[in-house]
């Protein structure tokens, strides 16, 4: 499956505390009762909520687009989609940094739109080092998120005029296989910044991030 980075709900106003103490037990693999899950989806708001997406029943916008989507043509059929869909957030009508273009939104379940493909990030090496790759793999909360944000826009930039050299592997110097395509140093730089940006919009509104794989 790869590394899917997914972007855990905030703390409400008044419950940071609380929530904290919740997020540090999901982080650490705790198991989490039912009780303990519904109260942390009750004292968070979820990412969606905080890219400033119209909402069907309250954007014309957000009701034009869903219409569209559910090919609703008769007025029963444009009443019953804006009901099925009233409060739904339209994340497709918004561009953000917090709205990746490098994501697995819609393969399967766990991620949405507000996810980034971590694995985008092997593809990299001439931008970040092993180790900085080592660092995506990891849960971080807002201010260790922040940290790792600035340090990929900062690998992105540095790279513009000293790219790294993608270190060989033991095998590919004891074998003689095919070398792996590699991507043009744009693209990576584009990918590491793309990331670096994402890693910040998230970390200054609060929300965690979890490495899911």
């Amino acid at each position: 499956m790869g590394l899917d980075l997914v972007v855990e709900g905030c703390a409400k106003a008044g419950h940071e505390v609380e929530w904290r103490r919740l997020i540090e037990r999901v982080f650490a693999n705790d198991e989490l009762s039912d009780a303990d899950i519904a109260r942390f989806n009750e004292i968070s708001t979820p990412a969606y909520e905080n890219v400033g997406a119209p909402r069907v029943g309250y954007d014309a916008a957000a009701d034009a687009w869903i219409i569209k989507a559910q090919q609703a043509q008769t007025s029963d059929e444009i009443a019953q989609t804006l009901m099925q869909f009233h409060g739904h957030y339209v994340l497709q009508l918004v561009e953000c940094d917090g709205l990746p273009v490098y994501s697995n939104a819609g393969f399967y379940d766990g991620v949405d739109e507000t996810s980034f493909r971590g694995s985008f990030l092997e593809d990299c090496t001439n931008v970040i080092s092993d180790e900085m790759l080592a660092e995506a793999w990891e849960h971080k909360l807002p201010g260790a998120a922040l940290d790792y944000g600035r340090a990929l826009l900062e690998a992105a930039h540095a790279a513009e005029t000293s790219p790294r050299e993608k270190r060989k592997s033991l095998l590919s110097r004891l074998s003689f296989p095919k070398p792996a395509a590699t991507l043009p140093l744009q693209e990576q730089m584009d990918i590491v910044r793309a990331a670096g940006q994402w890693f910040m919009f998230w970390g200054e509104r609060g929300h965690p991030i979890r490495a899911y794989f």
